[in-house]
């Protein structure tokens, strides 16, 4: 009976001697391909799109930490930083994955201008959904490698682990190339399909990695303006523009004057100045324009009438028509200035007068002039209403 024991001891030692070995090569396999992943989360305020410090700062410092400590990986492919854009405040699936790109691209230029990053070193995916009961979040993970890291392991794999699919989703990711990005529809992993809800997704318009300014991502709709150039020259005038789309607007300026003084000085006028006007380049602050304008006068040695003559008074009517220029300053938010010049032709039919004890006499009637020249110029103070 010794022998069997022998033997069964021997046999339950080698056993164990295996499940130890087992266990250690499993342990030094796992903390060769595992890293931890360092989640940093920002939040957004319903309905808002401009990504805000205020709240934000202690992850942002943060995250500013972990990218300079990683930089060389970042910067050489083995560790991409995955953005996901969380939205589920908005009514429609569509309108959440709008938002949530805008927002994941707000952060993503933060990190472009203000840590030198690129396009290519990002991952974006976007969801109609919320993040752990957060509806307005922007993810930021980096998945820090340990010592003995491979980089066998492709990003989108990476991203299929790292990502939980509790429900049906549709992301939005880039391309590889910078500056432009496809949008593509993931399929529920176990059907193979598209979730019902978020079906028929277009494709979003590309990102444009700049700076975040206080210009408003997407142009007004709706501006009230005063010239203070025709202010200056005792002339006041107000204005509107409707901005029909992004590359189209509408303005109408009107001014109005009614000043009289002493020795029959006088200076009443009223002008319409309509305008269609097309705007240009990518951030739409340069434009061209058409324009034209009428309107009637009655000046004699007052502001208009003491520059134009200093003892002729003219009374009459005129209209011009031309091709404008200018260019928008953006100040804030809300304001900005607008500097345009018109070139074409000016038609003018008038009479002109002096003035003798305080009587009006003609010297001439029923003319007119025409001629090709400026047709008008503004320093425009701009209050732009439905920015976003």
């Amino acid at each position: 009976m010794y022998k069997p024991m022998k033997h069964l001891h021997k046999i339950l030692s080698i056993l164990l001697l295996w499940g130890v070995s087992l266990c250690e090569i499993s342990h030094a396999r796992a903390s060769e391909t595992t890293g931890a992943d360092t989640v940093v989360s920002f939040r957004f305020l319903p309905g808002e799109n401009m990504f805000t410090r205020a709240g934000n700062e202690a992850e942002l410092e943060r995250l500013y930490a972990l990218i300079d400590c990683h930089k060389a990986e970042i910067a050489a492919g083995r560790m991409p930083v995955y953005v996901d854009g969380y939205c589920a405040s908005q009514p429609t699936a569509k309108e959440n994955l709008n938002t949530a790109f805008i927002r994941a691209n707000r952060v993503k230029s933060e990190l472009i201008t203000r840590k030198g990053l690129k396009e290519t070193d990002f991952v974006t995916a976007n969801y109609a959904r919320a993040y752990h009961n957060n509806k307005d979040m922007v993810v930021v993970t980096l998945r820090i490698p340990s010592a003995k890291a491979t980089t066998e392991t492709t990003p989108a794999k990476e991203e299929v682990e790292r990502e939980e699919p509790r429900q049906k989703e549709v992301t939005v990711e880039p391309e590889t190339k910078p500056g432009s990005q496809q949008a593509t529809v993931k399929k529920d992993p176990v059907t193979e399909k598209q979730p019902e809800a978020n079906r028929n997704v277009e494709q979003q318009p590309a990102p444009v990695a700049e700076r975040l300014t206080s210009v408003p991502e997407q142009p007004y709709r709706f501006a009230v303006r005063t010239n203070v150039l025709y202010d200056a020259f005792l002339l006041p005038t107000l204005g509107v523009e409707w901005r029909v789309n992004r590359d189209l607007g509408v303005k109408l300026d009107g001014s109005l004057s009614w000043w009289g003084g002493e020795h029959g000085r006088v200076q009443k006028m009223w002008l319409v100045n309509p305008e269609v006007r097309w705007y240009l380049l990518d951030k739409k602050r340069f434009y061209v324009g058409a324009s034209g304008s009428y309107g009637e006068y009655n000046i004699y040695k007052y502001m208009l009438g003491g520059i134009v003559s200093k003892d002729t008074g003219y009374q009459g009517k005129l209209w011009n028509a031309g091709l404008t220029a200018g260019y928008q300053l953006y100040l804030s938010r809300d304001f900005s200035i607008d500097f345009n010049l018109g070139l074409g032709y000016t038609r003018s039919e008038y009479d002109s007068f002096g003035m003798t004890d305080g009587v009006r006499v003609y010297k001439e009637r029923n003319k007119s002039k025409h001629f090709w020249g400026p047709t008008q110029a503004g320093i425009s103070l701009v209050w732009t209403i439905g920015s976003k």
